[in-house]
Order: C-alpha cells, then sequence, then structure tokens
C-alpha cells in the first residue's frame, strides 16, 4: 500500500505523519471540524425539531406564528443541499444532453 503512495503520491508521502503540515495534523483537524459541525448541526436539528413539535397545531404550546417561521426557515435550509447538487450536475448535463433545463 505505501508503495502505491510513493508511486502516485509523492509529494503527499514527502509530507510526512508528523508537524505542521503532516498527515496526523490534517486527520486531527479534519475530525475536530467534524465532531463540531456534527454537534452544532445536531443540537440545532434537535432545537428546531422540538419548536416544531411543541408548537405545531394541537401542539402542548400551540403557536400558529412561531410553527410557521420555524417551518420556512427548516424548509429554507432543506434546500440548499439540492441547490448545491444542482450547481454541481449542470456541467454534465449539459455535456450529457446539450441543455441545462428541461
Amino acid at each position: 500500500m505505501f508503495n502505491i503512495l510513493e508511486k502516485y503520491l509523492p509529494n503527499v508521502v514527502a509530507q510526512g505523519w508528523s508537524g505542521d503540515a503532516g498527515w496526523q495534523t490534517a486527520i486531527l483537524q479534519t475530525l475536530y471540524m467534524t465532531f463540531w459541525s456534527a454537534l452544532f448541526g445536531g443540537l440545532l436539528g434537535l432545537v428546531f425539531g422540538l419548536g416544531l413539535v411543541l408548537t405545531r397545531q394541537k401542539g402542548i404550546l400551540e403557536n400558529k406564528l412561531l410553527f410557521s417561521i420555524i417551518d420556512k426557515t427548516v424548509s429554507v435550509f432543506r434546500a440548499v443541499p439540492f441547490i448545491i447538487l444542482l450547481a454541481f450536475v449542470a456541467p454534465f448535463t449539459k455535456a450529457l444532453v446539450h441543455t441545462q433545463i428541461g
């Protein structure tokens, strides 16, 4: 396995495992970013989910206005990954069928 890395990615192997630009630092930074973003996203999702359940019609804290605001906010953020996917797939679609829409 290491021979394959040396052959096809010599500059990556040259960085080594330790040091400021090493693999270990990169892996730890990736885990750090992933942990905090997952924790933040999970807590935010929990708050929004509880808000939707509690303020819905016939909910414990029924509040039509607050439910509507939270619902619209969730709907907007739910659409973001799909918009990113559309932007990513557009060049492939154009190459395949010679149009991006329709």
